[in-house]
């Protein structure tokens, strides 16, 4: 595996922009917390707290929600937020105010911020994407020497990615939205080892439930039981497998 996947041609290409986020303009950053914020938080708490005026950058911000969650634990943190969309980059400026942000899309370097940070996330954004090596490089390149590199999302257990278009029923028929792939740990072990890194994955245990975060939204994640067990899936019918993956730069 060489940590590249190949392009399905499908509409609404996968590049990580979905008209489907619009909807976050809908939801306040202050009541959109997500249950796995807490997770996230812990993993990069100490690197908040140990060095002062730290600096934090969210890619694919959204309406600002983690940005928001982690301002009211660390008030002090320099915050900033990149997403592709311009309506959610203005949405989140009105939405948190000692946070700066900017439209920047991850697969175009030239868009990024030229600072580097000591903490970079990207929470449920890579499943967007078909291949690793648009964004990955990308990505790695936000944070500083020294830094972290978080990201929260959908990582197969076994060593098989899977590629996934959906569309709720009735919609355009182009409006097949990205956001669902399941990149296996051995691509991302594969691509990070090649690129002289050391990482690690972390196991999230959900909570046993998982309001979704719009009751009308089909594709919401939300609990539900197989063979007896909690796990977490959305209205298509696919498992979300969520980990944490860090990576030191």
């Amino acid at each position: 595996m060489d940590g590249t996947l190949a392009h399905t041609g499908l509409p609404d290409a996968a590049n990580g922009t979905r008209r489907l986020d619009l909807r976050y303009l809908e939801r306040p950053a202050a009541l959109n917390h997500r249950p796995y914020f807490e997770f996230v938080e812990s993993r990069i708490r100490r690197r908040l707290t140990d060095r002062p005026e730290a600096s934090l950058l969210d890619v694919g911000c959204a309406n600002g929600a983690f940005l928001h969650f982690v301002k009211t634990l660390h008030p002090s943190v320099r915050c900033h937020g990149i997403d592709a969309l311009e309506p959610l980059v203005s949405y989140a400026r009105s939405q948190l105010l000692d946070a700066s942000f900017s439209v920047g899309d991850i697969t175009a370097r030239h868009t990024l911020p030229a600072d580097r940070f000591d903490v970079v996330t990207a929470l449920t954004l890579h499943s967007h994407f078909d291949a690793l090596d648009g964004w990955l490089d990308n990505l790695l390149g936000l944070a500083r020497p020294g830094g972290a590199v978080l990201v929260f999302g959908l990582f197969n257990d076994a060593p098989v990615d899977i590629l996934v278009r959906l569309r709720v029923a009735g919609s355009e028929p182009d409006a097949w939205a990205p956001g669902w792939n399941v990149h296996s740990r051995a691509s991302l072990a594969a691509g990070l080892r090649a690129r002289g890194l050391e990482f690690a994955f972390h196991e999230y245990a959900p909570p046993e439930s998982w309001a979704p975060s719009s009751a009308a939204d089909p594709l919401a994640t939300r609990t539900a039981e197989l063979n007896g067990r909690k796990v977490l899936m959305n209205g298509a019918g696919l498992l979300l497998p969520f980990a944490l993956l860090e990576i030191a730069r």
